[in-house]
């Protein structure tokens, strides 16, 4: 049912919203813990869906015209952050007429129709249903469109069957902050703008929120629900700690044109050696088309390479490929990339709601630059993302920059040490001594590559 959508298109070639349902995750609530199976751990977490548009939202049960909803588990460790697990989508079924997100709910909605303001909510208890959870493989987050009836209705399992499913010993990582993320996926939102009569408004649909996890497996949510921003921001705003920003963690939105949204997080993390660690995540939040290669510029020799993606599980879903991307190297870019869509159906590709992470240690030291994510449904089309990303042909012990390591670049070092010139400070602590002496011997026996 793609109400006034014409309407819609045609106002946003001039600039100008038209009235458009627009749902939200209005909050993350409570958490279920189902227990462990082979070492995998079972949760569910409540949603709350909030109408932010001025029409009612459609929420008709039985049929394919309905939200379907998503929440995962992330950790924040080590400087990275990583999606942990996922769950099927549940499949809702009514809606009622609340003011959780303090909109002010304006009425006129129904079991079957989300109102203009209104929230509604589904507890922990009913997101875990197994009966109500199909396959995210079957759901096209992009257009809203999925197979109904869908695979694995009314079916229901053992404990983690078809839950959030977690690796036990990843939740119990010391030292570590957790999230879950939260996301709805509707068609009635397809073809509406949000206010700037551009942006898409499913282009919002994702929250976050923190998570304690206790030394028993039980979990619940902390803090408040931070609307319409995905983990990946959760990087940003407690990468130092809890609610101590990160300000060398970037996150950028890379949209795939007439289509869905992506983003590229980037961090640049100084060893104090002479060489740096880059560390990458790619949220693919609703584009159907999903990313098939992700692509950094570098030269030189890169070190240290590091891959996370997330385990399907269950139903059709178990058979997606779950191989990891491998880096190859050239001599200007280091590219991972799954098997193409053409070749394999079920390859490993970043499809909607999943987060994969990509890192290395280079002796590049870091600046702005583009990496590219290369769509896996159709290999023509890709988009850049502006991060932080490795200098080309920068060498920290080439002091001179002339592209080799010799004595110059020794006497080079030694006076700028003595001038107390920042680019002695090789360690990166402020300060001039015999740490960054031998932080710099190291990276010059180690070598450009």
């Amino acid at each position: 049912m793609f109400r006034i959508s014409a309407i819609a298109a045609l106002a946003a070639s001039c600039g100008v919203a038209a009235a458009a349902p627009d749902v939200i995750t209005g909050a993350l609530t409570d958490v279920n813990f189902y227990g462990t199976v082979g070492g995998i751990s079972a949760y569910s977490v409540g949603t709350t869906s909030c109408n932010a548009g001025d029409v009612n939202l459609d929420w008709y049960d039985g049929q394919p015209n309905h939200p379907v909803i998503q929440v995962s588990i992330f950790r924040l460790l080590d400087g990275r952050m990583e999606q942990l697990g996922v769950s099927f989508v549940k499949h809702s079924f009514a809606s009622l007429q609340g003011n959780a997100c303090g909109f002010g709910c304006q009425g006129g909605g129904t079991f079957n129709e989300l109102g203009p303001g209104c929230s509604d909510p589904y507890g922990a208890g009913l997101n875990g249903s197994q009966s109500d959870l199909g396959p995210r493989s079957e759901v096209n987050a992009w257009d809203g469109e999925f197979v109904y009836p869908y695979t694995s209705i009314n079916q229901s399992g053992n404990a983690i069957y078809k839950r959030i499913q977690v690796q036990r010993t990843d939740m119990q990582s010391e030292g570590a902050l957790y999230f879950v993320e939260g996301q709805y996926v509707i068609k009635d939102e397809f073809g509406f703008f949000q206010d700037d009569g551009v942006t898409p408004t499913s282009y919002n649909n994702v929250s976050y929120k923190r998570l304690n996890v206790f030394s028993n497996g039980n979990a619940s949510t902390t803090g408040g629900t931070a609307r319409e921003k995905s983990a990946l921001i959760a990087w940003q705003e407690h990468g130092l700690g809890v609610n101590t920003p990160d300000p060398r963690v970037t996150v950028v939105t890379a949209a795939v044109p007439g289509e869905g949204k992506l983003e590229v997080a980037s961090k640049a993390t100084d060893l104090g050696d002479g060489t740096w660690r880059y560390d990458y995540a790619v949220h693919n939040q609703n584009s159907h088309m999903s990313v098939g290669t992700f692509t950094v510029p570098h030269t030189g020799t890169a070190s240290d390479f590091y891959f996370n993606d997330i385990d399907y599980h269950d139903s059709v879903d178990a058979a997606i490929d779950g191989t990891d991307w491998v880096p190859v190297e050239s001599g200007s870019e280091i590219t991972w990339a799954t098997d193409t869509f053409a070749s394999n159906v079920n390859a490993n590709a970043i499809r909607w709601g999943t987060t994969y992470n990509f890192s290395f240690v280079s002796a590049n030291a870091p600046t702005e630059g583009n990496v590219t994510l290369g769509m896996w449904r159709d290999p023509s089309i890709s988009v850049v993302a502006s991060v932080t990303v490795p200098s080309a042909g920068v060498c920290a012990p080439d002091i001179n920059g002339d592209g080799e390591l010799n004595f110059f670049d020794i006497s080079a070092f030694l006076t700028a040490f003595n001038n107390g010139d920042a680019v002695a400070d090789f360690n990166d602590d402020g300060e001039f001594n015999f740490f960054d002496i031998s932080a710099f011997l190291e990276a010059f026996g180690a070598g450009c590559g």
